[in-house]
C-alpha cells in the first residue's frame, strides 16, 4: 500500500522510504536489501541556488525561450541553469493551446483541431513520440487521419500537446521511465538534428533550451513546464514539420549548401551534445549529436533541402518496429525472411523516408509501401481503438464439452494452510495439498520459507492425518478458469465435492458449454474439400483483415473439423508452436516480441523467425472461434473463454495427430521403428540392474501418461541418485509403445557435464551415443564443428546446451516433432535467455520430454513455473505452483549418510580492517568486489591450514581419502593448488579421472565445476570459502561427495570465511536461501538405503 501511494502521488523518496519499505510490521528484522553497484549510481540532486559566481556559465533556458515571470536558478549535472518557475499545475490540453502554437504558421478549423485531438487521445506515450517525429520526417502537406485532412504542423503540434499532457511510460531498452514532458522535450531535440532543422537564429540555442529542460523535468518530477515553454516547443514542431531543411549528419549524404556557425552556436551544439548524454537515449542518438557537434566546430554544417514534398501523409505511417514491436508478426510475404529483415526493411523503405534527402516520388504505389501500409493500418486500429465488426448469430447455440484434468480441483483450492498441535503447547503450520489423480488422497507438507530452520525433519503421522482432518473439517472456495461457476469444495461423505456435487462425477461427465452460431468468414466455404489451401491462405492479407476487425459471442458451424483441417494441412511446426503458445493461458496470450535488432528482448523468451505465419494461424482460429480468443495489439490475443479455448487447443492437437510426420511413408514404417527402439531397450535392460527408487520414478511416469495425459515430466532426485539411467530407461520403454513416428533421442546437457555423461552412457549402459559438433557460423570452422546440424536416428545425441541457440534455427526444431528430449539439469535453463528459449520451444514441439534436476529452485518459484506448466494439464500460477510441484517425480533417497556443516571464521586483523575502510570510502564501482577479493585473499592461508587438517584426518581412516578444496575462479584455483602443494600431494579438476587419483590427498576445483562427475565420492571433507553463487550450484557441489558410493557414514562441509566481513554476511544469506529446495523434497517418496545396496558398487 505504501508503495502504491509513493507511486500514485508522484513522491519524492529518498532513502528513509526505501527501508520503510524494507519494514514488515510483527517482524523485528523486517527484509534484507541487497543494492548491487553495478545496477546504481549516487549522482547528486538539482541545488537550487540562490546566489550564482559571476565566473559561472550559466545556461540561460529564460533568455533563449523569452517570456516573463519569475525564474529559478539550479545546479545540475555538474552546471548551472536558469529556468522559468513551473507551473502549478500539470498542463491539460486544450484547443486554444494548438491554435497559438501554428498560429502564423497554418490556417487550421476549429473542427480539424478537435477531430485531431480526439483521434490522437487512445495513442501510448510511444506512439505519440512516433506520431510527432514521423509527422515531421514525412514532410507531407496533410496528415489523412480518420477521414479527415489535417494540416500536418497542427498535428505534429497536437502530438507534442499530447505529449506533455501525458503522465509517461516505462522505456524497456533504456530501463528508464520517462515523464511525458521530459519525452517531449528530448524527443523534439532528437528530431531537430536527425529529421528537419529550422534554419533561424538562435536554433542552436533552443536545441540546447530544449534538452536542459527534459533534464530539469526528468530530475525534478514536481516541475511542470509553464505555458509558455509549452507553446514554445509546440510552435518549433509545428515550424520542423513545414521545414525542407536538413542537417547533413548521415555518411555518404553530402550537402549542397552550408549554413555558417558562430562560435557561441557551436558551444550550444557540444552543450548539447553532452545533455543528451545525462538525459540518457540510444546510442545511435547520442552518436548523432557527437558527429554534429564535431562537425559544428568548423564553423560550417552541410545542408540538404526537400525538392519536393508529398501531399499526403496517411496517419498509419507512424507504426514501425519502434513503438508496434508486432507490427513485424502482421507484416505478409515478401517482408523479409527474419524479423531482422523486416524491421530494417520497414525503416528502410518506408517510415524512414526524408522527402529531404529521398525522392519520395509514387511513394504510396511501391509494393514495399502497400505491404508496409497494411500491416501499419491493423497495428493502428487497434492503438486508436477503433470498434469492430460484431459477427451476428446465426442459431442458438451448440453444446461443447471439454474432459476435466483430475488435477483441476487441486489447482482450484490450492495449498490449504493448517496449525497442528506439536506438543509442548506449540502449534506447526502445515500445508494440505489435495491429490492430483484423485483429491482424497492428500499431501501434508512443512509449508516452504526463506529462513533457516530443520525442513528435512519427518513429520510424524499424527501430525499428517490431523492436518488432513482439519482441512477436510472445512469448506475452501475454488478459483478456477475451467470451473467459473464454481464456489466451494468441501468433504462429505468421505469424498471431495465441488458445490455438492461429488468430483468423480464431474470429472466423468466434464464442463459444457454451450455456444452460439456466428456466420462464417468467405474464405473457409471449400476449405474441407481442399485443404491445400490453408498454406495460402496464412499469406492473404483479405482474410487476416478480416479476423483482425471482426468480433463475436460463439463460433461457425463445423469450426471443429475446420480447425483440424487446418493444422493438419499445415507444417508441424506451425501448428505445434501454435499449440504451445496456447498452452496454459486463461487470460492472454502473448506471443514474444523481438528487439529492435530482431534479436532477444531481456524480459521474455525469444521470438523465432517463422512467427508471423503462427500468428496468422492464431488469427485466423480466432475468426472461426471468436469466443475462445479474441486479437488485441498485435501479437497478443484475449482469452474470451478459457474452457472453449481448451477445446480448440484439443482441436487443434487431434489435427496435428491426424497427420504422420511423414505423409509418405507406409504404415509398416511406423512398425519398423518401434522394433528397432525395443532392440536399443533389450540392451540397456541386460545391464540396467533398477533399483526400486528408479523402478517407482519409471512407474510414476508412465502413470501420469495415461492419468493425466501430460506432454512431458518433471524428474528430481538428489545428485548421484541415478536420474540418468531412471530417464533412459523410461524414453526406450516410451518409444516402444508410442514412438512410432519418433527417430531419435536428444539428450541436452550443460557446459562441463557433456564428457561425463556420454562416457556413463556408452561404457556403464552400453548405449549408443552421439556427440552433436557445435554449429559454426565462421567461415572457417574449429575441428569438431560444422556449418550444419548433424543428428542420427535410434541413438542418444547429446547436444552442449549453449549450443541450442544455433541449432534450433538449423534444423533442431524441424527435428523436433520426431525426437524424444531429455534436459538435464533443467534448472539451468530458467532465465530469459536464447539457451531458454531454445529449450522451451523443443519441449513444446517435441511429443515427450523428461526436465530432470538435484535443485529445481533456483532464485524464485516463478523460474520454475513455466516448465512446471508443461508437466501439467490443469492451471497453473503463482498461487498454486506448489500443487503442481506435488506432481512432479521426486524421488528423495535416505542415504544414511551424515551431512556435518561447520564454520570456520578468521579473526578479521587491524590492516584489514583499515584497507576495507578506505575501499569503502572511494567512488569506485566495483568496490564490493574489491572488498571481497582482499578479505579472501587474506583468508585463504587459513583455507589451506583447514584443508591439510582435515585430509590427513580423513586418510588416516580412508587411503585414498582427502579434501575437495573449491576456489572462486581459475587464478584463485592455482594460487590454492599452489599452497596445498607445499604440505600435501594436491591436484586439479584432472586428477580426479587420473589412474592415479588415489595418491592426491587435496583436489582443488573452481566453484563451477559442480555437475557432471563422479570420481570425488572418495573424498570426505569439502573446505570452501563464501562466494557468490546461487543455491543449486552449492547443492549441486555437496552432492560430488554426499552420493551413492560414498564410504562414509558422515560427510564434512567446511565454509571458512573471516568473521564480520562482507563474506561472512554472504555466507549467512546463503544459509537462509538454500532451504528452499530443501522444502521440495518433502513432496518425494523417501527409500531407505538398504534399497540402495548393490548400487553402491556400481
Amino acid at each position: 500500500m505504501l508503495l502504491r501511494a509513493m507511486v500514485e502521488e508522484r513522491r519524492v523518496v529518498c532513502w528513509r522510504d526505501v527501508l520503510q519499505l524494507m519494514y514488515t510490521p510483527g517482524l523485528p528484522e523486517g527484509k534484507k536489501l541487497i543494492l548491487r553497484p553495478r545496477l546504481f549510481e549516487l549522482v547528486a540532486g538539482p541545488q537550487i541556488l540562490s546566489v550564482v559566481d559571476e565566473k559561472e556559465d550559466v545556461l540561460d533556458v529564460v533568455k533563449i525561450f523569452g517570456g516573463e515571470g519569475p525564474a529559478l536558478m539550479l545546479r545540475l549535472s555538474g552546471r548551472v541553469m536558469r529556468v522559468p518557475c513551473g507551473s502549478s499545475r500539470a498542463y491539460q490540453v486544450d484547443v486554444e493551446t494548438i491554435r497559438e502554437a501554428v498560429k502564423g504558421l497554418v490556417v487550421g478549423t476549429d473542427e480539424q483541431l478537435h477531430h485531431c485531438l480526439t483521434q490522437l487521445q487512445p495513442l501510448s506515450l510511444g506512439a505519440l513520440k512516433s506520431s510527432l517525429q514521423k509527422v515531421i520526417r514525412f514532410h507531407a502537406k496533410d496528415v489523412l487521419v480518420e477521414g479527415k485532412l489535417i494540416p500536418a504542423p497542427v498535428v505534429a503540434a497536437a502530438s507534442a500537446a499530447l505529449l506533455f499532457a501525458s503522465k509517461g511510460g516505462f522505456s524497456p531498452e533504456l530501463q528508464l521511465f520517462t515523464r511525458g514532458a521530459t519525452a517531449a522535450f528530448k524527443r523534439l531535440a532528437v528530431i531537430l538534428l536527425e529529421d528537419a532543422w529550422i534554419e533561424e537564429d538562435n536554433m542552436a540555442s533552443s536545441l540546447e533550451g530544449l534538452l536542459a529542460l527534459g533534464l530539469v523535468t526528468q530530475q525534478m518530477n514536481d516541475y511542470e513546464p509553464s505555458h509558455h515553454l509549452i507553446i514554445s516547443s509546440m510552435r518549433i514542431a509545428a515550424k520542423a514539420a513545414m521545414s525542407c531543411s536538413l542537417i547533413a549528419w548521415r555518411k555518404g549524404k553530402q550537402g549542397p549548401s552550408s549554413i555558417k556557425v558562430l562560435e557561441c552556436e557551436a558551444r550550444s551544439f557540444q552543450t548539447s551534445a553532452q545533455l543528451l548524454r545525462d538525459l540518457r537515449s540510444f546510442a545511435g542518438d547520442m552518436q548523432m549529436f557527437d558527429q554534429v557537434s564535431e562537425s559544428s566546430k568548423s564553423g560550417k554544417l552541410e545542408m540538404l533541402h526537400a525538392h519536393g514534398r508529398p501531399d499526403i501523409m496517411p496517419l498509419c505511417h507512424i507504426v514501425d518496429q519502434h513503438t508496434f514491436r508486432g507490427v513485424g508478426h502482421v507484416l505478409g510475404a515478401g517482408s523479409g525472411a527474419t524479423f531482422a529483415d523486416r524491421f530494417h526493411l520497414l525503416f528502410d523503405q518506408c517510415t524512414g523516408c526524408n522527402p529531404r534527402f529521398s525522392d519520395l516520388a509514387g511513394f504510396e504505389s511501391r509494393p514495399e509501401v502497400q505491404r508496409a501500409r497494411f500491416a501499419q493500418n491493423c497495428c493502428l486500429n487497434f492503438a486508436l481503438q477503433k470498434p469492430r465488426n460484431a459477427l451476428p448469430l446465426i442459431s442458438d447455440g451448440t453444446p461443447v464439452s471439454l474432459e476435466l484434468d483430475t488435477g483441476v480441483l487441486a489447482a482450484g483450492v490450492g495449498p490449504i494452510s493448517v496449525h497442528v498441535n506439536a506438543g509442548s503447547k506449540r502449534k506447526k503450520e502445515l500445508l494440505v495439498l489435495l491429490g492430483l489423480r484423485c483429491p482424497e488422497d492428500e499431501v501434508v507438507m512443512l509449508k516452504p520459507v526463506r529462513a533457516t530452520r530443520d525442513l528435512f525433519g519427518e513429520l510424524t503421522e499424527k501430525e499428517r492425518a490431523d492436518a488432513v482432518t482439519l482441512a477436510r473439517s472445512h469448506s475452501h472456495r475454488v478459483v478456477s478458469p475451467l470451473l467459473p461457476s464454481s464456489k466451494e469444495a468441501q468433504f462429505r461423505d468421505g469424498m471431495w465435492e465441488v458445490d455438492g456435487c461429488k468430483w468423480a462425477d464431474l470429472v466423468s461427465q466434464g464442463v459444457k458449454v454451450k455456444i452460439p452460431l456466428v456466420c462464417p468468414p468467405r474464405w473457409c466455404d471449400d476449405l474441407l474439400k481442399n485443404p491445400s489451401r490453408v498454406c495460402d491462405l496464412l499469406d492473404d492479407d483479405g482474410a487476416l483483415e478480416d479476423a483482425l476487425r471482426s468480433t463475436g459471442a460463439g463460433m461457425i458451424a463445423d469450426s471443429d473439423k475446420i480447425v483440424m483441417c487446418m493444422t493438419c494441412s499445415l507444417p508441424h511446426g506451425i501448428s505445434l508452436r501454435a499449440v504451445a503458445l496456447l498452452r496454459q493461458q486463461y487470460a492472454c496470450i502473448s506471443m514474444p516480441t523481438p528487439s529492435l535488432q530482431g534479436g532477444l528482448v531481456s524480459d521474455q523468451l525469444a521470438a523465432y523467425d517463422g512467427d508471423w505465419k503462427v500468428y496468422r494461424l492464431l488469427a485466423l482460429i480466432s475468426r472461426l472461434v471468436p469466443a475462445a480468443l479474441r486479437p488485441t495489439m498485435p501479437p497478443n490475443f484475449q482469452v474470451v473463454n478459457s474452457i472453449l479455448l481448451r477445446v480448440v487447443e484439443k482441436w487443434m492437437m487431434e489435427g496435428i495427430q491426424s497427420r504422420p510426420a511423414d505423409l509418405h511413408l507406409p504404415r509398416s514404417v511406423g512398425l519398423e521403428t518401434v522394433g528397432r527402439w525395443e532392440e536399443v531397450q533389450k540392451c540397456l535392460e541386460q545391464v540396467a540392474e533398477l533399483m526400486e527408487h528408479q523402478r517407482e520414478a519409471i512407474h510414476c511416469m508412465v502413470q501420469r501418461d495415461e492419468d493425466l495425459k501430460c506432454g512431458g515430466h518433471f524428474l528430481i532426485m538428489d545428485t548421484g541418485h541415478g536420474k540418468t539411467v531412471t530417464a533412459l530407461v523410461y524414453a526406450f520403454r516410451w518409444l516402444c509403445q508410442h514412438g512410432q513416428n519418433v527417430k531419435r533421442l536428444v539428450w541436452i546437457t550443460p557446459h562441463g557435464t557433456v564428457e561425463n555423461l556420454v562416457k556413463q552412457l556408452r561404457d556403464t549402459w552400453r548405449v549408443k551415443t552421439h556427440v552433436v559438433p557445435r554449429i559454426s557460423s565462421a567461415k572457417k570452422p574449429k575441428s569438431g564443428e560444422r556449418y550444419d546440424l548433424v543428428l542420427k536416428d535410434f541413438m542418444v545425441n547429446v547436444i552442449h546446451a549453449d549450443h541450442l541457440r544455433a541449432a534450433i534455427d538449423k534444423g533442431l526444431a524441424a527435428e523436433a516433432t520426431s525426437s524424444f528430449f531429455v534436459f538435464d539439469e533443467v534448472d539451468e535453463m530458467y532465465a530469459p535467455t536464447l539457451r531458454t528459449s531454445a529449450a522451451r520451444r523443443l519441449c513444446q514441439l517435441c511429443p515427450k520430454f523428461v526436465a530432470q534436476t538435484a535443485t529445481p529452485l533456483r532464485k524464485n518459484e516463478s523460474q520454475l513455473l513455466a516448465w512446471l506448466a508443461d508437466t501439467c494439464s490443469f492451471p497453473v500460477d503463482k498461487q498454486n505452483w506448489l500443487v503442481a510441484a506435488s506432481g512432479m517425480v521426486s524421488m528423495q533417497l535416505e542415504l544414511g549418510i551424515a551431512a556435518r556443516e561447520e564454520d570456520v571464521l578468521v579473526p578479521m586483523v587491524d590492516d584489514v580492517r583499515d584497507h576495507c575502510r578506505r575501499i569503502f570510502n572511494s567512488r569506485g564501482a566495483a568496490r564490493w568486489l574489491e572488498m571481497a577479493g582482499l578479505v579472501q585473499q587474506h583468508t585463504d592461508a587459513a583455507m589451506i591450514k583447514v584443508a591439510v587438517q582435515a585430509a590427513e584426518e580423513d586418510r588416516s581412516r580412508h587411503a585414498d581419502g582427502g579434501v575437495l578444496l573449491i576456489a572462486d575462479s581459475r587464478q584463485h584455483a592455482e594460487k590454492l593448488l599452489k599452497l596445498s602443494s607445499a604440505h600435501l600431494p594436491s591436484g586439479d579438476f584432472a586428477s580426479l579421472e587420473a589412474p592415479d587419483a588415489h595418491r592426491f590427498a587435496i583436489v582443488v576445483v573452481t566453484k563451477d565445476k559442480d555437475r557432471g562427475y563422479n570420481s570425488a565420492r572418495r573424498l570426505g571433507v569439502m573446505v570452501t570459502g563464501a562466494y557468490a553463487g546461487n543455491a543449486a550450484s552449492r547443492h549441486q557441489i555437496r552432492g560430488r561427495l554426499r552420493r551413492l558410493g560414498q564410504k562414509r557414514k558422515e560427510v564434512r562441509f567446511v565454509t571458512v570465511c573471516m568473521e564480520n566481513s562482507i563474506l561472512h554476511l554472504l555466507h549467512k544469506r546463503h544459509s537462509a536461501v538454500d532451504t528452499m529446495n530443501i522444502s521440495l523434497e518433502q513432496l518425494g517418496q523417501r527409500f531407505s538405503a538398504d534399497v540402495l545396496k548393490g548400487l553402491a558398487g556400481k
